[in-house]
């Protein structure tokens, strides 16, 4: 029987710390916004990445650092092209777990300075990962001398793009670095994953199977309504935003969120539906990846209402918030909340049914 308590353990720390990830990342941008006009920040957002891609390898960081693009974009993108949204935006977190290749080295490790060597390693090697994805958006779609800063418009491009980029990642991966080498010294159990044995899967089997139908018909509704939204509120302009004859594209993110949203619903009960039938379904997994979903989305709508009240406090005598927000917040959290408590109970009667078995 597979150690379900593990997965379990690994979706919510990935969860979590997408989302710690993704308001480190929302919180810089807007304190350096000033200084970056063309996008960027200095902080140390990437951290909620490395501590994963320690904790529990390549694929769960990869998943924090995607989860953390797609927020990302659905927030606060500015999409000249499709490919520059893939450099800009989805992947270049992605590519920072790809730090999670140097774990077993530091799990093998055995002393603090060497293990605090390979946590320095993966943080330049993904930060450079990262820098590399927007150099080469910067070299492709922001080289028109009109949007250099700085005073440096008669700098040659291919500099340019190398200067702007450094300036906010190359701090960032000394401020990361660091934090590694505190957490390290001071809370290393935060880089180590503990081991769980294995537990009873439940059997309600009816129950189960109607769950799994819910999900999958929910996210296919969900799934169906707000891509057609997401794709109809597409619209294209001739001039950016520095005034170059190109193209750009502006749309509804709340929608492109919602839609994605509703595809992992499909997925997991889609998923859920055929282990029910093979008599493998677990509550514990399939709450702890529903509360993650929804986790995601009350997530992402509390980042929706503080840009609200920020543009709010721009322009006072014209901006409008969008109280929708508020709504959503409200049945998000009720239904987060109510997942949450179902996990509980659904964890704590499978240890009962682990230690009975004993």
């Amino acid at each position: 029987m597979k150690n379900t308590t593990n997965v379990v353990k690994t979706i919510c720390e990935v969860g979590i710390f997408a989302a710690l990830g993704f308001v480190f990342d929302e919180l810089q941008g807007i304190l350096f916004k000033g200084i970056f006009t063309s996008g960027g920040s200095i902080g140390f957002a990437m951290i909620a990445v490395l501590i994963i891609a320690y904790r529990r390898g390549l694929i769960p960081a990869l998943l924090t650092g995607l989860i953390m693009g797609l927020l990302d974009v659905a927030t606060s993108a500015y999409i000249l092209h499709p490919i520059q949204l893939i450099l800009d935006y989805i992947i270049p977190y992605a590519l920072v777990g790809f730090a999670g290749l140097l774990k077993p080295f530091y799990d093998k490790s055995g002393s603090r300075t060497s293990k605090i060597l390979w946590l320095i390693s993966g943080t330049v090697i993904g930060g450079l990962l990262k820098f590399a994805s927007h150099y080469v958006a910067g070299v492709i779609y922001w080289s028109n001398p009109n949007g250099f800063v700085w005073g440096l418009k008669e700098m040659n491009p291919y500099l340019y793009c190398f200067i702007y980029n450094i300036a906010f990642i190359g701090p960032s991966i000394i401020i990361t670095a660091a934090l590694l080498v505190v957490i390290q010294i001071t809370a290393p159990r935060l880089l180590v994953q503990k081991e769980y044995g294995e537990e009873k899967i439940s059997t309600n089997n009816l129950f189960q199977k109607t769950i799994s139908i819910i999900t999958m018909v929910g996210g296919l509704f969900v799934f169906i309504f707000f891509l057609i939204k997401y794709i109809n509120s597409f619209s294209d302009y001739p001039d950016d935003y520095y005034g170059r004859e190109a193209y750009g594209y502006d749309f509804d993110p709340d929608s492109m969120i919602l839609f994605v949203l509703g595809l992992f619903m499909i997925v997991l009960g889609v998923n859920s539906l055929l282990k029910s039938f093979k008599n493998v379904f677990n509550n514990v997994v399939y709450l702890g990846v529903l509360g993650l979903i929804t986790f995601a989305s009350l997530v992402y709508d509390i980042a929706r209402i503080l840009r609200e009240y920020y543009k709010l406090n721009q322009k006072p005598d014209t901006y409008v918030v969008n109280n929708m927000y508020w709504l959503w917040f409200v049945i998000g959290l009720i239904t987060f909340l109510s997942v949450l408590a179902l996990f509980i109970v659904s964890l704590l009667k499978s240890k009962k049914q682990k230690e009975s078995t004993i």
